[in-house]
């Protein structure tokens, strides 16, 4: 057992979860209440009552016609499992208390290893409640859900055991294995694992303490890593991550995976609607620096390691930021609370010497917080039946092709193929949908990419796929080059969509055409 670190004393006793539970409650709400279906959800669910009905996995895609019968890769086939069972018993309603509760599983580990800190609970309290704002956009309908709760348990156990508490690491090795099968995400939890093994290894070490921790460490390190190939896939659930890390294509298509710096950058204009969560996890990671250098500790090497690691993985890609959020959050309580303690601007601080800490909120204190912590749950959704779509969807155009008893192979902008999936398969097609590089080469990417900005090579691939319909946004390049072409008919419009049809095909003769349409406003699903 690792010797007894500085924070231990009064720790167990200092965490929020016991001193005022409504308070990790009020949290919880702050980081769930924001709810959208981004371009993924009919998607997941729709796969995953595949998996339920088909009671296993479809090895290859049925959905496509640029690629048919393509090698599907599955790493998230539980997670949408999962999903599409809570959408079949609870609908909208269920897929938001799941999402809540996978917030809530997340925000109670954040706040379990800043306890195990022993900073003083307002610090606690402070940190967490950044966080919760940081996590808001993170926290949506998406398998990475998964991966936020899993790594938020992960350094629950590493804080724990860091300052000297004896904290069941081995359940790394089954949790890993579960993870897994939930998200791509898991290779992170092994690369904390690994780097927390290292530097307390090395601390050990040089300590003169023996290896004996860090064998212990590296040892949980390696089964659980052996633990991840215990998947539908095996060994192709790694390949499918090094696919997704390894594309070439990825940082061009998927928003999510562009430079934290370059979206905060499209953010600065009015009306900033994404800067104020930006700025939470900004403001984490500076934080956590500042207090670190005002106040190093070497017993935190490792937490700090971890937090700088992932705050790197988070300017890399902004779908890393809830990462760094979770990471940071317990290495910035204990800075910030010695800081705190050092200036004597805190009158908490005595609890980080040990003294005894203040008295817990009272019953009736603690009532009105989570009453109006529901309140808040209520009033921003928790319960009504409707998700609202995170962008605008091509509804009109698809009321349209099933007014007519139209369909047929889709060349569609890529973020409506899922959506298009969910309404118009089987007997519709799409050319590309968000499964990217899970179902789609390199090169079918780069033709979509080629097609929807009109360049040089749009025509080739109008050609060169048996397209029934081209469905693009009106302002899309691809849109403008559509309406010159003479072998193409535009059939229908709204300010969402403009639908084409080959020239020659039944879709072309309905009377009135090209039909102006209204579209309204998109939900889930």
């Amino acid at each position: 057992m690792p010797p007894r670190r500085e924070a231990d004393h009064g720790a167990i006793r200092n965490g929020l979860g016991r001193f005022a539970p409504s308070l990790v409650l009020l949290g919880i709400v702050v980081a769930d209440c924001g709810r959208y279906a981004d371009t993924d959800l009919w998607g997941h669910v729709f796969f995953g009552s595949l998996i339920l009905h088909a009671r296993g996995l479809v090895g290859r895609d049925p959905y496509s016609y640029s690629v048919p019968g393509h090698l599907w890769l599955r790493h998230e086939w539980l997670s949408q499992a999962i999903m599409a069972a809570v959408y079949g018993v609870g609908g909208v309603i269920g897929l938001k208390l799941w999402k809540f509760a996978c917030t809530a599983a997340t925000i109670v580990f954040i706040a379990a290893a800043e306890g195990e800190t022993g900073a003083p609970r307002t610090v606690q309290f402070g940190v967490l409640m950044v966080a919760a704002g940081a996590l808001v956009p993170q926290m949506q309908f998406r398998p990475q859900l998964f991966t936020w709760v899993a790594m938020a348990a992960l350094m629950a156990g590493i804080a724990r055991d860091n300052f000297g508490r004896r904290a069941p690491l081995w359940i790394a090795i089954p949790g890993l294995a579960l993870w897994a099968n939930l998200h791509g995400g898991f290779f992170i939890g092994l690369v904390t694992l690994g780097v927390y093994t290292a530097v307390t290894g090395l601390q050990d070490l040089f300590a003169g303490r023996g290896l004996g921790r860090g064998l212990r460490l590296a040892g949980i390190t390696a089964a659980s890593a052996l633990a991840t190939i215990a998947t539908p896939g095996g060994f192709g659930t790694w390949r499918a991550v090094a696919i997704s890390l390894a594309n070439p294509m990825t940082r061009q298509v998927m928003a999510d995976w562009r430079p934290l710096i370059a979206v905060m950058g499209a953010q600065m204009h009015p009306p900033y609607s994404g800067m104020a969560f930006f700025a939470c996890v900004i403001g984490i990671i500076a934080a956590t620096a500042i207090c670190f250098a005002l106040a190093p500790r070497g017993q935190d090497l490792a937490l700090m390691a971890i937090a700088a690691l992932m705050t790197v993985a988070a300017f890399m890609a902004v779908r890393n930021m809830a990462l760094a959020v979770i990471a940071s959050s317990a290495p910035l309580a204990r800075h910030a609370g010695i800081v705190a303690a050092r200036s004597g601007r805190r009158r908490e601080a005595a609890d980080s010497s040990g003294n005894a800490p203040a008295a817990p909120l009272t019953p009736l204190t603690q009532g009105i917080i989570a009453v109006l912590a529901m309140a808040l749950a209520v009033d921003s959704g928790l319960f009504s039946n409707k998700i609202r779509a995170a962008m605008e969807y091509p509804k009109g155009a698809v009321a349209f092709m099933r007014a007519h008893g139209v369909h047929g192979n889709i060349l569609n902008d890529f973020e409506w193929g899922e959506y298009l999936i969910w309404h118009t398969s089987p007997e519709s097609k799409v050319f590309i949908d968000g499964r990217f590089d899970l179902v789609y080469p390199p090169g079918i990417v780069t033709e979509y990419l080629d097609f929807f900005k009109a360049n040089e090579n749009a025509g080739r691939v109008i050609g060169a796929y048996p397209h029934d319909f081209v469905l693009m946004p009106p302002g899309a390049p691809a849109s403008g080059f559509m309406m010159r072409r003479a072998d193409w008919k535009l059939v229908y419009r709204d300010r969402v969509a403009m639908l084409f049809a080959r020239a020659g095909s039944s879709a072309a003769q309905i009377p009135r055409i090209p039909i102006t349409g209204t579209a309204p406003p998109s939900y889930f699903p």
